[in-house]
């Protein structure tokens, strides 16, 4: 690694790592921004072009000059609320003992926040990063080095039926997030004070000579007391030795501290507090108390009459908490208690009198600290596998197992129903982390009916001596069990590790499902709306109410704040009407027994499939929300309504939305299509997410509006969504202004002749494709007509599906004689194809895919008494190829249409460097292009979704032969099967298609 340039500040580092944290760090009051009561994202990641460096920042501000605060918070005082600031392990949970035992409550800052954001609505950031092509295999980590505090620290998302483990102040497994993208989770903590989680991003140069690093750097949480910004004491030290050691008005007092059970029931959640009460023993002193637990601040709180209490949740297991009084009169004397040891299963009163001995931090069960220099590697391989459950049809046990225990890593398992299919029918992401293992259930039932293309990216650590590395086979029935096993690629100069012979391992039971948005600046109302119909099947997104000033006062409108950067490199405004949600079969959702509460009902019966856009964020599901940010409510002291109707949907289907419940609890649903239309009310400014539900695949047009009381702000405004299931024989169907279940077909227009050249012969018959259902000159279809201006290139393409090999309803001409229902000619409400004069290409009587380069993706403290727990809590911050939108409404996507021919070139291997977005090859192709056109084969990328591989099939290269022959279920497929393609061939493809009109730019760019 000497030979390695770091750009980081290692010095810093050390300093941090042997520097003791300061006893005491008082309230933040020297905070520049302590962050309550309101959306926040932090960590968030910044990356510096001019100096090759990250930095953290909490939103906009360096993340070191900010504080998090956790108050007490409750969605009301009846019976049936909650308090958000609390969370209860619940019984019979498993997979959740990682955060204590059943019953225990735990300190919060809640994934769902309750009214107005409370007590904080925290999160992680995508960042600022730009191009990630800047780093090697496309992969970046926020990595966790250490928390300083008097408890533990877990960050996880709860899913209903299970969670999804993120960072860990103690389980050094999971102490990275691999490209974090926007996510909204769990921040629990088991006793109340100040927490200091210290972090690092991480990355290594394209070229793998160079780590990027940020200088380690502090977040703080107060977890509980008062606001840190009405603190006086930063140094409680200092306070005490200033103060007055003997009484001044000769009264003899014996000042008391006392821990008890909180009697008073006002609030949800108040049986679980404990009242913390010091008292002089003189009803006329004044002055302050700084409280500590286990050593570390919890609150500072005024005396008044010689008495203060405040009341907290303390953990399940006891902690050691002391009081510290410092006289404000010129009477009473300084003071300090004895420690109690205390919990909050508790019951009797406990007091204690004083001390000559200020406890400094002392948490029993420090956090570790986990800051390598370098990550090496004991063995290449890893085993991935499927196991369906016993007594189930659908549902398996995936499991991720390393031979290196060691080894880091984040994962990514697509099935697709080809090698060149951008979107996966069925997928699952997740790390691995100390222990080498993952696990997981997942629903395979969409991935049965037919053979799949498997693939599996690997991308370690940037520290790791191992690189991106893709494992990859075709024609893969998914049965009782599928098989995969991948060999690491090492990095250059290292060389490969010995493989013993893998033990057999037991299988493992189920865990957690797993999962990992965008920016919620406030949009300019004025800002323009782009109207270009674009579909949308991943990435974040909201509707937003919006409002502008004018002569006539306020006016309001939607928009859809498109954060997807799958049709834009920036995030953009569009209209309501020109917005198309893409669902692919990955959506499929069976409902579990655990949420059997009825008010999942809106998933069907227990065992239901439906299709599901969930509540938290998942790479390959495109993540819709609603948003009134930006929303003056003083104008609407009635606040602002959503409303949602259901316009258009196949027939019998409905949709629901709704917010799940606390580890499975009741759901709130806003709208069930089947009862009625929906209404989301607010009262301040609102974002937020849920589980959109549609019951069956087919098209469906949802109206969003909006309303004041009985004042219409916006009139209706409606989206489409398309689902497709992956059956072979669906067609979307057309968008219309009245609902349509079933459209009729009617006669296609007659295209105009077109000259089409003869084939030439080839060397090799490729393979042929399934026929459309009428016969035609060419099973694929002819590129639909251009509907809008190419947009500007970006370095950050995200592909449109490709257009499938039935489409419906296709625009007109085409060389396709079946019936197909007419496309619609208002863009308004649905991105129909519109008429272009241009010709359409001539058919290809045997088509493979055409080669062509891919753009590659867009570029401090008190004085310190006693020694503090090994983790710091202090820091310093330091082209080429046009962008196609999406395919409209009407062009269905991977998942429709007559099935594809599937690759049989290499079936399984290895890949190294990633470089670009996956690209979608025409569906028709009957063989991937020959090994001399490298630009022909995508491959998935990194955990996040949005990077890639680009690169033809590769020769085999470090464990390619491994791969495939520890793969006795899903069988590599032969090698070397192109049938003798030169690229002379593609000049006589090429030069045909063009004088046709059109050429092969025009097939690029539509197909």
């Amino acid at each position: 690694m000497s030979h390695l340039r770091r750009i980081s500040t290692a010095a810093l580092a050390l300093f941090l790592a042997l520097t003791p944290a300061a006893a005491w760090a008082g309230p933040d009051q020297d905070k520049e921004w302590i962050v309550t009561g309101q959306h926040v994202d932090a960590p968030i990641p910044v990356w510096h072009d001019d100096t090759n460096s990250f930095s953290l920042n909490t939103i906009n501000m360096p993340m070191e000059k900010t504080a998090l605060w956790i108050p007490k918070a409750w969605t009301g005082t009846s019976d049936k609320d909650e308090a958000k600031s609390q969370l209860v392990i619940p019984a019979k949970r498993p997979d959740l003992a990682f955060l204590g035992a059943e019953g225990t409550v735990l300190n919060a800052a809640p994934q769902n926040p309750g009214p107005g954001n409370t007590p904080i609505w925290a999160g992680l950031g995508a960042g600022e990063i730009g191009d990630t092509d800047k780093f090697e295999g496309e992969t970046y980590t926020l990595d966790l080095i250490s928390v300083d505090g008097p408890g533990r620290m877990e960050m996880f998302i709860d899913n209903g039926d299970s969670v999804n483990r993120f960072l860990s102040s103690h389980d050094t497994a999971y102490r990275s997030v691999y490209n974090p993208r926007h996510t909204h989770l769990y921040t629990t903590f088991t006793q109340p004070g100040r927490y200091v989680a210290n972090y690092k991003m991480t990355a290594r140069s394209a070229d793998g000579s160079a780590i990027y690093s940020s200088p380690i750097t502090p977040l703080v949480w107060q977890v509980g007391g008062a606001n840190p910004a009405n603190g006086t004491i930063k140094d409680i030290e200092s306070a005490y030795n200033g103060a007055r050691a003997e009484r001044g008005d000769g009264n003899s007092a014996a000042p008391t501290l006392t821990l008890s059970h909180h009697a008073e029931r006002e609030h949800p959640g108040d049986n679980h507090l404990t009242d913390i009460t010091i008292d002089t023993g003189v009803t006329t002193d004044t002055g302050r108390a700084w409280i500590t637990v286990n050593g570390y601040f919890l609150t500072e709180v005024a005396v008044e009459g010689g008495r203060a209490t405040v009341s907290e949740l303390l953990g399940a297991d006891a902690a050691a908490v002391q009081a510290i009084y410092v006289p404000g009169d010129s009477a009473s004397a300084r003071w300090i208690s004895q420690t109690v040891q205390y919990s909050q299963r508790e019951t009797e009163p406990v007091t204690v009198g004083g001390t000559d001995t200020i406890l400094g931090p002392s948490n029993p069960d420090p956090a570790p600290v986990w800051n390598p220099d370098h990550l090496p590697i004991s063995s290449r391989r890893v085993e991935v596998s499927y196991d369906l459950i016993p007594g189930s049809t659908d549902q398996y046990t995936a499991t991720v197992r390393a031979n290196d225990p060691t080894l880091r890593a984040t994962y990514k398992i697509e099935f697709l129903e080809s090698k060149w299919d951008f979107s996966p029918w069925c997928s699952m992401e997740g790390t691995l982390g100390a222990g080498g293992m993952d696990s997981k259930t997942q629903d395979l039932g969409v991935c049965q009916s037919d053979p799949m293309y498997m693939r599996v990216t690997l991308s370690p650590h940037p520290l790791s001596d191992a690189v991106m590395t893709v494992a990859e086979a075709s024609d893969v029935t998914v049965g009782s069990h599928v098989g995969l096993t991948a060999m690491l690629k090492m990095r250059d100069g290292i060389a490969a590790p010995e493989e013993p012979e893998p033990a057999p391992q037991p299988t493992p039971d189920p865990a957690p499902t797993p999962d990992n948005g965008g920016n919620d600046t406030t949009p300019d109302p004025a800002s323009s709306l782009l109207n270009d119909p674009v579909e949308i099947a991943r990435g974040h997104l909201d509707v937003r109410l919006t409002q502008a000033s004018g002569g006539n006062g306020l006016t309001y409108g939607l928009a859809v704040k498109d954060d997807s950067l799958t049709n834009a490199r920036t995030s953009v405004l569009r209209t309501v009407g020109s917005t198309t949600l893409g669902v692919a079969p990955n959506a499929r959702f069976v409902r579990p027994a655990s949420l059997s509460d009825p008010s999942y009902d809106v998933l069907g019966p227990v065992g239901t499939a439906t299709y599901v856009l969930p509540e938290t964020q998942k790479s390959d599901i495109v993540w819709p929300g609603l948003s009134t940010e930006g929303i003056d409510y003083a104008a609407l002291p009635e606040g602002a309504d959503l409303t949602l109707h259901l316009a258009q949907a196949p027939e019998g289907a409905r949709v629901a939305f709704f917010q799940g419940g606390t580890f499975g609890a009741g759901a709130k649903v806003h709208f069930d299509s089947s009862k009625g239309d929906g209404l989301v009310h607010t009262t301040e400014a609102t974002h937020m997410h849920g589980n959109w539900v549609f019951s069956a695949p087919g098209t469906y047009r949802i109206e969003v509006g909006a309303r004041s009381g009985e004042r219409s702000l916006v009139e209706p405004q409606s989206f489409t969504v398309i689902v497709r299931s992956g059956h072979h024989n669906e067609q979307p169907a057309p968008v219309e202004e009245e609902p349509v279940p079933t459209p009729s077909p009617g006669p296609s227009p007659v295209p105009e002749p077109v000259p089409t050249p003869a084939p030439e012969p080839t060397p090799a018959p490729a393979p042929s494709v399934d026929p459309a259902p009428a016969p035609s000159v060419d099973p694929a279809p002819a590129p639909s007509l251009d509907p809008t201006p190419a947009p500007a290139p970006t370095a950050d393409p995200a592909p449109a599906p490709a257009p499938s090999v039935d489409p419906a309803p296709a625009p007109a001409p085409t060389t396709d004689p079946a019936p197909a229902p007419a496309p619609t000619t208002d863009p308004a409400p649905a991105p129909a194809p519109t008429t272009d004069p241009a010709p359409a290409p001539a058919p290809i009587a045997d088509p493979a895919p055409m080669p062509r380069p891919f753009p590659s993706p867009a570029p401090t403290g008190g004085p310190v008494r006693v020694p503090a727990a090994p983790a710091t809590n202090a820091g310093t911050p330091a082209s080429s190829g046009a962008t196609r939108s999406a395919a409209p409404a009407a062009t269905g996507g991977s998942a429709t249409g007559t099935p594809a021919a599937r690759s049989n070139g290499a079936a399984s291997g290895t890949t190294g460097a990633a470089s670009s977005a996956p690209v979608t090859a025409p569906k028709a192709v009957p063989a991937p292009a020959p090994s001399a056109s490298p630009s022909a084969a995508p491959q998935s990328g990194a955990q996040s979704g949005e990077v890639a591989q680009s690169g033809g099939v590769p020769a085999p290269e470090n464990g390619t032969a491994d791969a495939s022959g520890a793969m006795p279920i899903a069988a590599a497929a032969e090698t070397g099967r192109s049938g003798g393609w030169s690229p002379y061939w593609l000049v006589l493809l090429v030069i045909p298609a063009a004088l046709a009109g059109g050429g092969a730019g025009y097939l690029i760019r539509t197909r």
